[in-house]
């Protein structure tokens, strides 16, 4: 671990099972899953403390300690390359397949479906394509949703369209965003909340990066980092800042929220993973794991 200072609607079914809370150890659900050689996608901690992931077709709640709280039967296989979400109000979303689920914990272990299709992509369609990630907002009650090679999709948590969002946009004569490649460029990262600012930042493939607002298709500001790389993670501190890490570079980026300026950069030497991203406290630290 690398500590840095502050530098400058369709329903699925489901089966519900309970689990013993006092189960000894992980090792005794690692061997569980031993046996149908899965893997886990990656977790996520809901507002309840519990610990979400999805395995084929079936997502987990996990206690802190690592036993399984319980588990629900979707009838679509999890992508496992993306995190379930959070949504609030008892609430997870979930990549399946070509469709997001959204799972209503307040029904586990009733009569009620636990599980049905937020959104289902089918061919000819609108958003026919690869969905890239989602996030929510619980400020403003909204699934966020980057659909490949289509835009960025703004729900509210009810499946009611709000608005859309292309990489380009022509305004008072100007052409904004996929200025090097207008043609083949699209939204290429999970769009990033910033609850404090009410902001989304969304990358794309010629490494530009944007922020608009959770509550209109406007952007706020682009700033092109293609001379650093055209890949790069986003982490919003909640602070008026905005990191980004270059992991190609092994980089970290201070942005500025209200502008994208660059503030300060700096090396953070090699990363464990391409995908490193920092967690920032509410101080302004800057944690690597």
């Amino acid at each position: 671990m690398v500590s840095l200072a502050s530098m400058h609607p369709q329903p699925t079914g489901h089966q519900f099972q309970k689990y013993p809370t006092d189960l000894p150890s992980l090792s005794a659900d690692q061997e569980r899953f031993s046996k149908f050689d899965r893997r886990l996608s990656k977790p996520v901690i809901g507002y309840d403390g519990k610990i979400y992931a999805c395995s084929d077709k079936d997502l987990f709640a996990f206690q802190s300690n690592g036993s399984i709280f319980w588990t629900i039967r979707l009838n679509y296989t999890c992508n496992a390359d993306r995190a379930p979400i959070s949504g609030g109000n008892e609430k997870i979303y979930v990549v399946a397949e070509n469709r997001i689920l959204k799972i209503n914990l307040l029904n586990i272990g009733t009569s009620q479906p636990a599980a049905e299709v937020f959104l289902g992509l089918q061919p000819g369609k609108e958003g026919n394509g690869e969905i890239i990630g989602l996030s929510a907002s619980t400020l403003v009650s909204s699934i966020f949703i980057n659909i490949k090679g289509r835009g960025l999709f703004a729900y509210t948590t009810l499946g009611k369209l709000l608005w859309s969002a292309g990489p380009v946009i022509d305004q008072f004569g100007y052409r904004q965003g996929c200025r090097k490649n207008a043609t083949d460029c699209y939204f290429t990262s999970v769009p990033v909340i910033d609850q404090c600012e009410a902001s989304i930042y969304i990358s794309n493939t010629e490494g530009e990066l944007y922020s608009l607002s959770v509550r209109s298709p406007q952007f706020k500001w682009i700033q092109d980092l293609s001379s650093l790389d055209k890949v790069f993670t986003i982490t919003p501190g909640n602070n008026g800042r905005l990191y980004v890490v270059v992991p190609v570079k092994a980089l970290l980026l201070a942005l500025d929220i209200s502008s994208g300026n660059v503030l300060w950069q700096g090396s953070i030497g090699p990363l464990a993973a391409a995908d490193s991203a920092p967690v920032v406290d509410c101080n302004g630290n800057i944690t690597f794991l």
